[in-house]
């Protein structure tokens, strides 16, 4: 098949590598991909990213999107109209002019979709992404879906309509499809899908080489959503118990001079490494070369980690909070869960976890086994391609 992926900013800026394994497992199948990046002002930060910008095509500027919309209102004026009556449920109101822009913009997409000869179109996100993919469909006739993660779920930006347009609407995660229930009428309801993000299974990695120092990864982006305090409090209550660890955060952001000052505040400077912003290709060689004792994120809200599911895939114990789609993640013994915010328990787990060479081969085993049974990313970019390309989801009449 030839798909188009639009995405926020993929491959620019970093913030959507966990769709990378998506795309190379579609690739590897042998379909074709363009991707359409809503947004292309960031950098292209990672090797890992460079390769796919041969494949990208970002969003022109202003003057050829209302070029191409002005030759979709000369042919085919009705068509054109429907892309626009559809958003008018946007709420709130100001919400309006973003929706009108993301139209306009499919618009252009859609004779992008045309002249490329794409078969479907798919976007990442159910907010502007979606509205930008819907309006490509409609004018040009190709069938279209979305993944919906998490904020994008509520913030139900015409997510009602979206499904009623859509072949399918996939959310990551049964916690986001319940979100999703309580927001849209049953008929719409109806396209609504639960399809996992996934990871390659790679060989199994060998357990951590001993070392005196047992090493804590968290990879995550230093935002306060993630909840880096509160793992930095556990880790102080950990050094206060004379337990011997380093922990490394993995990422960048928002909080990073605020944790840099708490890191000081609580004496761990010699505990505590920052790794910055790291490829993905990077965290992968720590885990291939037993570098991690155990992976931890701490979050207060997550959708489902593709973070955690890379730990997991290659043995590695993992701990996360019981929040969003991660109990679904780590149930049944695939990891261990902590309430959010609850230091004291965060850092007992951890110190089980490190102290307890049988528990860590127990989780080990589980979460490579939950992977190789739910979130194995050949598995699902063939579900994903067979929806694509299922009855009643094929290319119709297009203005052009």
């Amino acid at each position: 098949m030839r798909i188009i992926y639009v995405t926020q900013r993929l491959p620019f800026g970093a913030g959507e590598t966990f769709i990378i394994p998506e795309i190379e497992a579609l690739l590897a199948a042998g379909h074709e991909l363009l991707i359409v990046p809503r947004l292309s002002t960031d950098p292209v930060a990672h090797d890992q990213l460079t390769a796919l910008v041969s494949r990208t095509r970002p969003l022109p500027g202003i003057r050829s999107v209302a070029a191409a919309l002005a030759r979709a209102l000369v042919q085919d004026p009705p068509r054109t109209a429907r892309v626009f009556s559809r958003l008018h449920h946007t709420r709130p109101i100001r919400r309006s002019a973003s929706n009108v822009l993301a139209a306009a913009q499919g618009v252009w997409l859609g004779g992008l979709a045309r002249t490329w000869r794409a078969d479907h179109i798919h976007a990442h996100w159910a907010h502007l992404t979606a509205t930008l993919a819907m309006a490509a469909s409609e004018v040009s006739g190709i069938p279209w879906s979305f993944t919906a993660h998490r904020y994008d779920v509520t913030l139900n930006n015409l997510l009602a309509e979206k499904l009623e347009s859509a072949c399918f609407g996939r959310f990551i995660a049964r916690e986001m499809l319940e979100v999703a229930r309580t927001l849209v009428p049953s008929e719409a309801f109806g396209r609504a899908v639960v399809i996992h993000m996934g990871v390659t299974l790679p060989p199994a990695a060998p357990p951590p080489a001993a070392r005196p120092t047992p090493v804590v990864l968290c990879p995550a982006r230093l935002e306060p959503i993630k909840g880096h305090r509160h793992l930095l409090d556990a880790a102080s209550l950990m050094a206060a118990r004379d337990i011997r660890f380093e922990l490394w955060l993995a990422g960048d952001g928002s909080e990073r001079p605020a944790l840099t000052r708490r890191i000081a505040e609580l004496d761990l400077g010699d505990r505590v490494r920052m790794l910055g912003s790291i490829p993905q290709a990077e965290l992968l060689r720590f885990y291939r070369e037993g570098l991690v004792n155990c992976v931890v994120l701490s979050s207060w809200y997550e959708g489902i980690s593709v973070a955690l599911m890379e730990a997991m895939a290659h043995g590695v114990p993992v701990i996360g909070t019981d929040v969003g789609g991660l109990p679904e993640l780590l149930e049944g013994g695939a990891g261990v869960m902590v309430a959010p915010g609850n230091a004291g328990e965060l850092a007992d787990a951890i110190e089980r976890a490190l102290g307890s060479p049988a528990l860590r081969s127990d989780l080990a085993a589980a979460g490579r086994r939950r992977i190789a049974e739910e979130f194995d990313i050949a598995a699902i970019a063939d579900e994903l391609v067979r929806r694509f390309g299922r009855e009643g989801c094929t290319t119709t009449n297009s203005l052009w």
